[in-house]
C-alpha cells in the first residue's frame, strides 16, 4: 500500500512483512534522508496547488471512469486503502506515519482512495465497512494533526455518485446508517427488487487530508550562532548536540553539517549551514537521533537552531553575515582546551559585544587535555570576560542547578561549559541550560512584533527549477501568509515590486504562515525581477522608501594604517541582511583606534532600507569598526503592479515603483 506500508494487519489481508520497530527505523531514517535531501526551498507549492505524483482518481468525473484505476505508485501524494476497520493500536501508529510520509510527499496534502486495491481494482465496501474506515480515517489524521475531508464516493455496483462534498468531516453532523446509501431519484427508495439483492452496494471514497496548523500551537523559535576558532570543535559540537551520535575523535559527527566537498575534504566550515534541536514543556529533548525533521517539530515547543559559521579568518565577512542577517538570540563561543584562546576567538568575541548578542562559553575536547591546560584555559576565559571590553564575568557550570540558573542570569554572567564530543562529558548540563533558555526579545516587545503588520529580511536568493526564485530570511514582524499581497524591494531603480506569496517553507517543511522570529522560504506566484539579499518584504501598509545616505555614530576596533580614517574612506558594512560597500562623505573629526566620532555615509552600489537604531559593523582590510545608525534620508519609492502597472502616491505615504 504504498512505500511506507510495509507492516501486515488483518483489515488488508496480507501476509506479514517487517516487525513494527522495523518499520518504524525505516520511516525515521527515510524522513531524516529526504530532509537533508531537500535542504531550503527545494520544494515548494505552485500556484496550482501541491504537486500530486499520480492523477486524481474519483474526482475527476461524475461517475466512475473505468472498473480499474492506475497502480499505486510508491512516491506521491496518493494512497489506496482496501478498508481501515479497527485497526489495532500498533497498525494504528504505523497509519499515522504513513500519513504523514503521504503529506509530505504532497506539500501537506494527501489523496485516500478508500475501496480500493493496490492494483488499482475497485473492490468497494458495504456500508459498515465504509464508515469504520471513514472513522478511522478521522483518528488518523486528528493523529497526524491533520483535517479530513470527503471530496466523493461512488456506488460501484450502479456507477453512481452518493455523496460530492468538499466540507470537513468532522465538522459534518452524524448522518444516520441508511442515509448513506441513498440516492437522488426517490422511487429507489421503495422495497428493494430482486436485482438489488443480487447486486448489493459497493462503495469506494476518495478523501482528501490536509495538514492544518493551529497559530496558537507554534513553537518557540531560537537561533544560537556557533563561533570560535578553526578547529575549535564547532560543527562536531553541533553535530553531536542535534544527532544525538558522539564523535569518534576524527571529526565524523561533524560531516552531517557540511554543505561543500572542500568542507568535507578541508575538514573546515566556510559557508553558513543550520540544524535543529527540540524540546517540549517537559525538558525532553528530540534530536535526529530517534525522530525526523517533522516529528521534531511536531513534538516540541522550543526549537534550538544552532547557526554554523566559519572560523578562519578567511571567511570572516560570511561569519559577520550569519551574525547580522539571521539575527542570532544567543552565541555560543567554543574554544580548543588544547589551544586556548587564540586565532579568532577574541574578535568573535569582540563582534558579540558590538552587535549585543549574549553569549555563552563551550570549551572543548577536554577528554584528551591534561586538567592543569583544562584549567588554564578556563582561567584565561575568566579573565577575559571580567574585563571593561565584556563586563560579564564567568559562571562556570557543574551541575543541573547551576545550568539552571546559567539560563536566568545570562544577561549578567556569562556561562561556561567544559565537554567532550567524544565522551559526552557535561553534554547533559549543556542541553538542559539550552532547554531553559528563553527568546532575547522580552515578552512586551515579542508581543509588540507579532501584532504589527509583516515584514521579511532577505538574506538568501535560490533559482528551484520548475519553481522559479525563492527567498530565504527571518520574519521580524508580523505573521506572513500564504496568498497574502506583499512589497519586495527595493530594487536598483528605487522601486518596490507588488508580489503574491505562494507557499512558505520553515524548516524544510511546507508551512501555511509564518510568524515573527522565525526563518522560513518563500515562493511567489508572480515575481518579475530576480531580488538580492538586502531586500525587504513588507506589507503595503508600510511607508516604502530607500536610502542612499544615513548618519551614523561610529567606533574604531582596529586601525592598523598610520594615517587616521578620513573622508573618501571605503568600507563593507553589514546591517542586518544588508552586506554591501559604504564611502564616507562627511564627518565630525578624523580619528584613529579607540576614538568615535559621527560619520556621514552612502551606499555605493544601490539603495537600500535601514532604519534608526539599527547597529552596523564595517571592516576594510584590517581596519574594523562598529557604530550605530542616527539618521536617514528617506527617498519616496513608487510600486509596479503585475504587468509593470504603477500605483500612484498616497497622500499619507509615498509608494515605490516594484519591479
Amino acid at each position: 500500500m504504498g512505500k511506507m506500508d510495509l507492516v501486515n494487519n488483518a483489515d488488508l489481508q496480507s501476509p506479514p512483512t517487517k516487525e513494527l520497530s522495523d518499520t518504524k527505523r525505516l520511516c525515521d531514517e527515510t524522513d531524516y534522508k529526504m530532509a537533508k535531501r531537500q535542504n531550503l526551498g527545494c520544494f515548494f507549492v505552485g500556484s496550482d496547488g501541491p504537486r500530486h505524483r499520480g492523477n486524481r482518481l474519483l474526482s475527476n468525473s461524475e461517475q466512475l471512469p473505468d472498473t480499474e484505476l492506475p497502480p499505486e505508485v510508491e512516491e506521491g501524494n496518493i494512497e489506496y486503502k482496501l478498508k481501515l476497520v479497527n485497526p489495532n493500536p500498533s497498525r494504528l501508529e504505523h497509519l499515522v506515519t504513513q500519513m504523514k510520509w503521504r503529506l509530505r510527499e504532497g506539500q501537506g496534502e494527501a489523496v485516500y482512495e478508500i475501496g480500493v486495491c493496490d492494483n488499482g481494482k475497485l473492490a468497494g465496501l458495504c456500508r459498515d465497512e465504509m464508515d469504520a474506515s471513514i472513522d478511522t480515517l478521522r483518528t488518523m489524521s486528528k493523529l497526524a494533526d491533520a483535517e479530513c475531508i470527503v471530496l466523493k464516493e461512488f456506488n460501484v455496483a450502479d456507477n453512481k455518485t452518493v455523496s460530492n462534498v468538499p466540507t470537513p468531516a468532522f465538522l459534518k453532523p452524524p448522518v444516520p446508517k441508511m442515509a448513506w446509501g441513498e440516492v437522488e431519484d426517490k422511487n429507489e427508495k421503495t422495497a428493494s427488487s430482486s436485482s438489488s439483492a443480487l447486486t448489493p452496494d459497493k462503495f469506494v471514497c476518495e478523501v482528501l487530508i490536509r495538514r492544518s496548523q493551529d497559530e496558537d500551537c507554534m513553537w518557540t523559535d531560537l537561533r544560537v550562532a556557533m563561533l570560535g576558532n578553526v578547529d575549535a570543535g564547532k560543527s562536531t559540537l553541533c553535530g553531536v548536540l542535534t544527532h544525538g551520535e558522539l564523535d569518534n575523535g576524527a571529526g565524523k559527527a561533524r560531516l552531517n553539517l557540511f554543505r561543500h566537498l572542500h568542507e568535507i575534504q578541508s575538514g573546515h566550515t566556510s559557508s553558513i549551514s543550520r540544524e535543529i534541536l527540540g524540546f517540549d514543556k517537559q525538558g525532553r529533548m528530540f534530536n535526529y537521533e530517534n525522530h525526523s525533521i517533522e516529528s521534531i517539530l511536531d513534538c516540541s515547543s522550543k526549537i534550538i537552531t544552532f547557526i554554523d559559521l566559519a572560523g578562519s579568518q578567511k571567511y570572516l565577512k560570511t561569519t559577520v553575515f550569519g551574525l547580522t542577517g539571521h539575527c542570532p538570540d544567543y552565541a555560543a563561543l567554543v574554544v580548543n582546551s588544547k589551544q586556548g584562546l587564540v586565532g579568532t576567538f577574541r574578535e568573535h568575541l569582540g563582534l558579540t559585544v558590538a552587535l549585543r548578542v549574549l553569549s555563552f562559553v563551550c570549551i572543548t575536547k577536554i577528554d584528551g587535555t591534561a586538567p592543569t591546560t583544562v584549567r588554564r584555559c578556563r582561567m584565561q576565559i575568566e579573565n577575559i570576560l571580567k574585563g571593561p571590553a565584556v563586563r560579564r564575568p564567568a559562571y562556570v557550570v557543574s551541575s543541573l542547578s547551576d545550568a539552571e540558573d546559567a539560563a536566568l542570569q545570562i544577561r549578567e554572567r556569562t556561562p561556561v561549559f567544559m565537554v567532550s564530543a567524544v565522551t559526552g562529558d557535561n553534554l547533559s548540563l549543556l542541553h538542559h541550560f539550552l532547554s531553559r533558555l528563553k527568546p532575547a526579545l522580552s515578552p512586551e516587545a515579542r508581543t509588540q512584533a507579532l501584532q504589527a503588520a509583516p515584514r521579511f529580511s532577505v538574506d538568501g536568493v535560490l533559482t528551484v527549477t520548475g519553481q522559479g526564485t525563492i527567498i530565504t530570511g527571518l520574519t521580524t514582524k508580523g505573521t506572513i501568509r500564504e496568498e497574502d499581497t506583499m512589497l519586495l524591494g527595493p530594487f536598483g531603480d528605487k522601486s518596490y515590486q507588488e508580489v503574491k506569496v505562494a507557499s512558505i517553507q520553515c524548516n524544510r517543511l511546507p508551512r501555511r504562515l509564518a510568524k515573527c522570529g522565525q526563518s522560513v522560504s518563500l515562493g511567489f506566484h508572480n515575481l518579475e525581477r530576480t531580488p538580492r539579499k538586502g531586500m525587504i518584504l513588507q506589507s503595503p501598509s508600510y511607508e516604502s522608501y530607500c536610502v542612499e545616505e544615513f548618519t551614523a555614530e561610529i567606533y574604531i576596533l582596529q586601525h592598523t594604517s598610520s594615517s587616521k580614517l578620513k573622508r573618501g574612506f571605503e568600507a563593507t558594512v553589514f546591517i542586518d541582511s544588508i552586506r554591501q560597500t559604504v564611502e564616507i562623505i562627511d564627518m565630525d573629526r578624523e580619528i584613529t583606534t579607540g576614538q568615535k566620532t559621527k560619520v556621514k555615509l552612502k551606499f555605493v552600489q544601490f539603495p537600500d532600507v535601514i532604519s534608526v537604531g539599527s547597529r552596523l559593523f564595517f571592516r576594510n582590510g584590517r581596519t574594523k569598526g562598529m557604530g550605530t545608525v542616527v539618521d536617514i534620508v528617506k527617498i519616496p519609492s513608487r510600486i509596479r503592479t503585475s504587468g509593470s502597472g504603477e500605483t500612484s502616491a498616497n497622500s499619507d505615504l509615498v509608494l515605490d515603483e516594484l519591479n
